[in-house]
């Protein structure tokens, strides 16, 4: 049986369609200049979550447990400055959770993540988890626990670096640079 010009034209399609649905991604250029600090940094996205707490049984959409995310760490940063350490692991650990729920279903950073038509926010799961465990460090070093902390800056850094691949910010490279400041201290 000869195939048609149109029977050809079909024959096409599915294989058109596939290498349409196999782009990539957000990928960025090695050249992008980085998202300033004035645009995005944990103050604006503290800010933009603050109102009615959210709590995990309340949390039904993604941006629900962001939002009880970053109101958790919002708390956590509050306690880690008081130096009340015991309740600000339990805050960090809270806000650990809400972060990966939101990562299990979106893993990617963002300086202007759409919420409904016409508003974004700031979207960084990966960024807030990162800066998370990089507070935890210096908490576990002070306690006595030196190998504790050096764990936590290396799960920093693995989430920071998910970060930094999907949106590169000034904030990301900074928290980075804390990290490695803390996590490789200059000796005497």
């Amino acid at each position: 049986m000869k195939k048609t010009p149109f029977g050809k034209v079909l024959g096409w399609i599915p294989l058109v369609m596939c290498l349409g649905c196999a782009t990539a991604g957000k990928t960025l250029s090695v050249a992008s200049p980085p998202v300033p600090l004035e645009k995005a940094n944990l103050e604006a996205v503290l800010e933009e979550q603050e109102g009615l707490e959210i709590t995990w049984e309340d949390a039904k959409e993604l941006r629900d447990f962001y939002r009880g995310g970053v109101q958790k760490k919002a708390l956590a940063e509050k306690k880690f400055q008081e130096k009340d350490y015991r309740e600000a692991m339990k805050l960090y650990d809270a806000s650990d959770e809400f972060f990966r729920a939101v990562i299990g279903h979106h893993n990617e950073d963002s300086a202007e993540f759409p919420l409904f038509e016409g508003v974004s926010i700031l979207f960084f799961p990966n960024l807030l988890l990162a800066d998370n465990h990089a507070k935890r460090g210096p908490i576990l070093r002070e306690t006595g626990h030196e190998s504790s902390s050096q764990r936590k800056w290396k799960q920093a850094l693995t989430f920071l670096e998910k970060s930094l691949k999907t949106e590169n910010t000034e904030w990301g490279l900074a928290v980075r640079q804390e990290i490695l400041s803390l996590s490789n201290p200059p000796k005497n």
